[in-house]
């Protein structure tokens, strides 16, 4: 009696091994036909799409659409999360990383008719601001006039043309030599019915990043005009 119970409880162990090595493998091979099967697909403007491995991740899209301007964003992961502004005085409009914080000043008498600082609430070195200015002058020309007469001093400073939302103007890139640190700059330069939008964005240059072109070129992608 003591035999058979001994010999029967082996042969359910083994089976019971048996079994789950056999599940294991299973799930193992299932596990692969899945991944090599399964795939995510990402489309952009709804103009394009491709499909992508679920093992792999896709951060950035880029586009050479002028129309586009020169960087569509696919997704982030330092600044997750935007917030919508609408301007109260001016129909314009623009999205900012939640982790911003926002601050309006005043200009009064002179071509900026409205300015509000943006800010990171964490590190107060990472700012920027956003724009309207009257502009009656041609801003190829208003551009370069304020370039010469600036008191900074630009190194690896690259201009091209750019258009977004059916507005026409200029993207700046450069750095901004400082007395203790360098500032990596990204200003872009907009026209619409004689007012200049202008969004600009100075970051210290160690802790630049390409997180940071992404998000500088959300915001401006968002800002429309009414």
């Amino acid at each position: 009696m003591y035999s058979l119970f001994h010999k029967n409880h082996r042969k359910n162990v083994l089976m019971l091994l048996a079994f789950f090595v056999l599940l294991a493998g299973i799930i193992f091979f299932a596990s692969v036909f899945f991944y090599e099967n399964s795939c995510y697909t990402i489309t952009v403007n709804s103009q394009i799409s491709f499909s992508y491995p679920v093992n792999f991740s896709i951060k950035n899209v880029y586009a050479s659409d002028p129309a586009s301007a020169p960087y569509i964003q696919a997704s982030n992961s330092k600044y997750k999360n935007f917030i919508n502004y609408k301007s109260p005085e001016d129909n314009f409009h623009f999205s900012y990383p939640s982790n911003f914080k926002l601050h309006q000043q005043a200009f009064p008498g002179s071509e900026i008719l409205y300015h509000v600082d943006f800010q990171n609430k964490k590190d107060n070195s990472f700012t920027g601001f956003v724009q309207v200015w009257n502009l009656p002058y041609e801003l190829s020309k208003f551009l370069e006039e304020s370039k010469e007469n600036s008191l900074s001093e630009f190194t690896n400073f690259n201009s091209k043309e750019i258009e977004v939302n059916k507005m026409k103007g200029y993207f700046w890139d450069y750095t901004v030599k400082g007395a203790k640190e360098n500032y990596k700059s990204l200003e872009a330069f907009l026209v619409k019915d004689s007012r200049l939008y202008r969004i600009s964005f100075y970051i210290p240059e160690k802790n630049y990043t390409v997180e940071d072109y992404d998000m500088f070129w959300k915001m401006v992608n968002s800002l429309k005009v009414n």
